[in-house]
């Protein structure tokens, strides 16, 4: 009678091995790791993007040959896409920003929100002039101030904390600012421009310097 077969040992697994596989598990798991950490960043990113930027065409066309000031902003012009960041509770306007803001006293005809440069901050004074205003010890701003008891923005005057003198570039378009109703209060800002497209998009063309004997264009 056939006495039945021993099985042979099993062969002890080589130690390098294991550790190879162990490492191969170890980095697959941390690479997935990786990828979740990606999609939630992706979506956080998203979100952030969602609630802090966004993208507006101002309203009307640019006429690059017209004599005529076309905006109350030197940068922004009638037609260009702009790049507005949300001004939040941990974002202040600067010195400087040129900024989307609610009109305190809309009226019939009257846009509700206005565009402007922060030209004073809280706490700081403002001085006459001659006919225009002085904020913080600066250069005087490039605009004429009323003059008379009645007028929102008096000489020697602190800005309030809250608030900020907000005007235009110019007094060549009429355009409503601080000079009209007072310094805008800061939960009346909104948005401020970061970035124009116009020149990007193809909107806007920047101008060359024509030499002095050139013959000048026809204004339309």
């Amino acid at each position: 009678m056939n006495k039945p077969k021993t099985p042979p040992e099993e062969q002890p697994v080589d130690a390098s091995l294991q550790r190879k596989r162990a490492q191969v598990t170890q980095f697959r798991r941390w690479l997935k790791r990786v990828r979740i950490a990606f999609a939630v960043g992706t979506v956080f990113l998203a979100v952030y993007i969602f609630m802090s930027y966004g993208v507006y065409t101002v309203p009307g066309e640019y006429r690059p040959l017209s004599n005529k000031v076309q905006s109350p902003i030197t940068e922004v012009q009638p037609g260009d896409t702009v790049i507005l960041l949300n001004l939040n509770m941990w974002r202040e306007p600067k010195l400087g920003d040129i900024v989307i803001y609610d009109h305190p006293d809309p009226k019939d005809g009257v846009p509700s929100q206005l565009i402007g440069r922060v030209a004073g901050l809280p706490g700081e004074v403002v001085t006459r002039t001659g006919p225009t205003m002085q904020v913080g010890g600066r250069l005087p701003l490039p605009v004429g101030f009323p003059l008379g008891k009645d007028v929102q923005v008096k000489d020697n005057a602190t800005i309030p904390e809250g608030s900020y003198l907000v005007v235009t570039d110019t007094d060549a378009i009429a355009y409503a600012d601080s000079r009209d109703f007072g310094y805008v209060k800061r939960e009346a800002m909104k948005k401020k421009v970061i970035f124009n497209l116009a020149y990007i998009l193809g909107q806007r063309e920047v101008k060359t310097p024509q030499p002095a004997n050139a013959p000048a264009e026809e204004a339309q």
